[in-house]
Order: C-alpha cells, then structure tokens, then sequence
C-alpha cells in the first residue's frame, strides 16, 4: 500500500468520529459546601480568673473599705485562693507591702496540689511587689536625703542672716582718703 492511501484512511476514519453526535450534556453537580459544624465551647472559669477578677474589683477601693474586705476574708477558709486575695488586700494597705509579700511566699511555697495554679500568679506579684518596695524604700532615703538637705540650707541661711546683723552692727570703716 502506499503512504497517501494508508493518510487517506486514517484522514476518513477521523472524519466519521466526528460526525458522530456529541454526549447528551449533563450538568456537572456542583458540590454543595457543608457549614462548618459549630462548636460551643462554655468557658467556665477557674480559680484564678475568679482571683483576677477579684483583683480588678478591690482595686478602686478606699482604705476604710479595704479594711472591711480584710475582715470579711479573715473568716474565709485559709486556701490558695483567699492568702493571694488577702495579699491583694494588703499590698493595697498603707505600710502593709511586706505582710503581702510573705502571703505570697506561702503559696510559692506551698506543696497543695490546689496551689499549683496559682503558683505562676504569685511570684509575678511577688516579684512585682519586691520591686515595688525596693523604690519606696528608694525613695523614702531620698525624701530624707531632701529634707536633711532642706535643713542645711535652712541653717546656712539663718547663718547667713546673722552674718549681715552683724555686719549692719558694726561701726563703718574710715575710708583711706580720710587721712
């Protein structure tokens, strides 16, 4: 056979494929996206965020109602959770910083399994609060560093005033022209 019959054949058999009516045209589904399931997740709150959130609500407080606040946790079981809000309370207090911190001590250095969750809350304050007492004790030297100073000057002063009493008091000089 020759090449040009052997195209001619394959050129026919493509024609007649093509002449062929065409599939019946059926939609391509389209797939229906499924809502992602929703989750409720209730939170309930644990122990530490009940002792933050006490935090917040003491941190307003005049000192008459801290007071008041102290007493009514005097009376409350003694756990990790009451020795940090008793030492929220203190910290608050005036001169009571260092009674705070050796509360927190307590519950750093407590073997309670309840104690465990509030262990990382206690040395940040704790650590806070050293800080803390380190710049009141700071500044409590420079307060008296000031007034010792204040007291100096206050004397140089008065000394300075009696020099110029004495000075006015004094019978004037003879001029050197007065000869």
């Amino acid at each position: 056979m020759k090449p040009w019959t052997l195209l001619l054949a394959t050129g026919l058999l493509s024609a007649c494929q093509l002449l062929q009516p065409p599939p019946p045209h059926t939609p391509v589904p389209t797939p229906v996206p499924t809502p992602e399931p929703v989750i409720y997740v209730e939170e309930v709150p644990n122990a530490v965020d009940e002792v933050l959130g006490y935090a917040a609500r003491v941190r307003g407080l005049a000192n008459g109602d801290l007071a008041k606040e102290l007493a009514a946790l005097a009376g409350e079981p003694v756990d990790p959770a009451n020795t940090i809000k008793r030492a929220l309370l203190l910290a608050r207090s005036h001169g009571e910083l260092p009674r705070a911190i050796s509360q927190l001590d307590l519950v750093i250095k407590s073997v309670d399994p309840d104690a465990a969750a509030f262990k990382p809350l206690a040395q940040l304050l704790q650590s806070q609060w050293q800080e803390r007492r380190k710049l009141e004790d700071q500044a409590d030297k420079l307060a008296q560093q000031l007034k010792d100073e204040q007291r100096r000057a206050d004397e140089a002063t008065t000394k300075l005033e009696a020099l110029k009493k004495i000075e006015n008091t004094l019978p004037a000089r003879p001029s050197a022209s007065g000869k």
